[in-house]
C-alpha cells in the first residue's frame, strides 16, 4: 500500500520529513515561550506556529494541496481524452482539493465556528463547531465517490482510503481532541472596547473567549496539522503513481 503512495525519487521522504520539522519547531517555540521564558525567538512564532493562517506551515500544506488538485486536473483531462467514464470524478475530485487549498491558507471553515458555537451552545469535542457541518459533508463527499473509489485499481484504492484517512482523522479527529484540550486548559478572556463618537453615546462592545496558549494545546495542534499535511503527501503520491502506471511517458512532478 505504501509502495502506491511514493512520489519519485526521495520527494517522499523530503515532504514527510519537511511536514515532522515544522510541527516540532513550532511546539518547540512556544515551549521556550511559555515554559521557560524565553522571549528572544518570539518574533518567529508567527511565521512558524503550525496553528495561524499565512504562516510558513500553512502555505506548505497549502502548496500540498494544490499539487494535488493540479495533478487531479490533468489527469481528468487524461482521462476524458482516453473515453473514461471516470473523467468528472477526476474532475470534481481537483475541484475538492482546489477549495481545501484555499481554506488551508485562510481558515474559511473556522469563520462556522463562532455562529455555530453561540446558536447551539457547544463546547467540548464541539468547541470548534465547524466540525458539525464537516462530518456530514465528509460522509457525504465519500457516498457520492463511493463507486468512483470501487472502479479505481485495488493499490490506488487502498493509497487513496489510506490518505484520505491520515488527512480526515486529523483535520477533523484532532480537532475534536483539540476541543476538550481547549477547555481543559484555555483561559476566558473578557475584552470590553468603547467607541466615541461625536454627538452619540459611548458604544461599549464586549467579547468573550478562550486563550488556548499552552503547550499540551500546541502539541495537539501540532499532531493535527501534521497528519494533514502528511495524508495530503501520501495523496499526492497516490495520484502520480497512479498517473505513472497509466501514461508513464506523461509524469512530471508538480
Amino acid at each position: 500500500m505504501l509502495r502506491a503512495t511514493r512520489l519519485p525519487g526521495r520527494w517522499t521522504a523530503v515532504l514527510l520529513a519537511a511536514a515532522l520539522a515544522l510541527a516540532v519547531v513550532s511546539v518547540g517555540l512556544q515551549a521556550l515561550r511559555l515554559l521557560g521564558g524565553v522571549t528572544a525567538l518570539q518574533g518567529l512564532e508567527p511565521l512558524l506556529d503550525v496553528d495561524r493562517e499565512a504562516g510558513l506551515p500553512a502555505w506548505f500544506s497549502t502548496l500540498l494541496l494544490a499539487a494535488a488538485a493540479a495533478r487531479l486536473w490533468a489527469l481528468a483531462s487524461a482521462e476524458r481524452a482516453a473515453g473514461s467514464p471516470w473523467h468528472r470524478h477526476w474532475r470534481a475530485l481537483s475541484l475538492v482539493f482546489g477549495f481545501l487549498s484555499a481554506d488551508e491558507l485562510t481558515s474559511l471553515h473556522e469563520r462556522l465556528t463562532g455562529p455555530l458555537r453561540a446558536a447551539l451552545d457547544l463546547s467540548g469535542a464541539l468547541r470548534f463547531s465547524w466540525v458539525v457541518v464537516a462530518v456530514p459533508v465528509v460522509v457525504v463527499v465519500g457516498l457520492l465517490f463511493l463507486r468512483f473509489l470501487l472502479a479505481l485499481p485495488a493499490a490506488t484504492r487502498r493509497a487513496f482510503v489510506l490518505a484520505g484517512g491520515v488527512y480526515v482523522g486529523g483535520a477533523v479527529g484532532m480537532e475534536l481532541v483539540g476541543g476538550v484540550t481547549a477547555d481543559r486548559v484555555g483561559v476566558p478572556v473578557t475584552t470590553t472596547t468603547t467607541q466615541l463618537e461625536p454627538g452619540a453615546a459611548p458604544r461599549t462592545t464586549t467579547t468573550q473567549w478562550v486563550r488556548t496558549a499552552s503547550v499540551p494545546y500546541a502539541g495537539v495542534t501540532a499532531v493535527e496539522e501534521t497528519l494533514e499535511a502528511v495524508g495530503a503527501v501520501l495523496f499526492l503520491g497516490a495520484v502520480t503513481t497512479h498517473a505513472s502506471r497509466r501514461r508513464p511517458a506523461q509524469v512530471r512532478l508538480p
